[in-house]
């Protein structure tokens, strides 16, 4: 089992897409990356961390992992990203040592990892297949179309043919198949 460490890099708004925003992870040498759409709660708790405020120490996240970190060592305890299933990257939030395993939403688990300082991981052939080149300064990102929730592709498949762009259509159309 080959992993890569990411850590985060920006969090972006979507623009006319009610409130959703697009996280953004890289590796540790910021050349890939992998784009997670969050929605406008999780977005507002990123940002939050994001921005120093002050008054987080008395947040429930921040105070749930001060309770936590009271009986047990949460540096013990990571995230790892292992599988891409219908747009939803499986992510767990795992022991280092017993490997035990729980379930976690990949928008939580990067909120975890802020407010509990944990590392985060993926599993390499599945980073190598999703990142994507990274640029810092670009104001454009890429996200893969395997990447969204089937409601997403078909507004988005919508808007293609809208906009007659037959080919992406078409790409949507067989990511839609596949799912089914």
């Amino acid at each position: 089992m080959t992993r890569v460490r990411l850590s985060f890099a920006s969090l972006a708004e979507i623009r006319d897409c009610h409130g959703l925003a697009v996280v953004t992870l890289t590796d540790d040498l910021r050349e890939k990356a992998i784009c997670v759409i969050c929605d406008k709660t999780m977005k507002y708790q990123i940002a939050l961390r994001k921005a120093g405020v002050g008054t987080n120490a008395r947040l429930l996240p921040e105070v749930l992992v001060s309770m936590l970190g009271d009986v047990a060592d949460l540096r013990g305890y990571e995230v790892y990203i292992y599988n891409l299933v219908d747009g939803e990257y499986k992510t767990i939030v795992q022991h280092k040592q017993t490997l035990a395993g729980y379930p976690i939403r990949l928008s939580d688990a990067i909120l975890l990892s802020l407010v509990a300082g944990m590392d985060i991981f993926i599993e390499k052939s599945l980073f190598d297949s999703q990142g994507m080149p990274f640029h810092a300064a670009s104001d454009r990102l890429s996200i893969p179309i395997n990447t969204l929730s089937t409601s997403a592709l078909k507004v988005e498949l919508e808007k293609a043919v809208e906009f007659e762009n037959y080919r992406l259509a078409s790409q949507i159309q067989e990511e839609l198949k596949k799912r089914k």
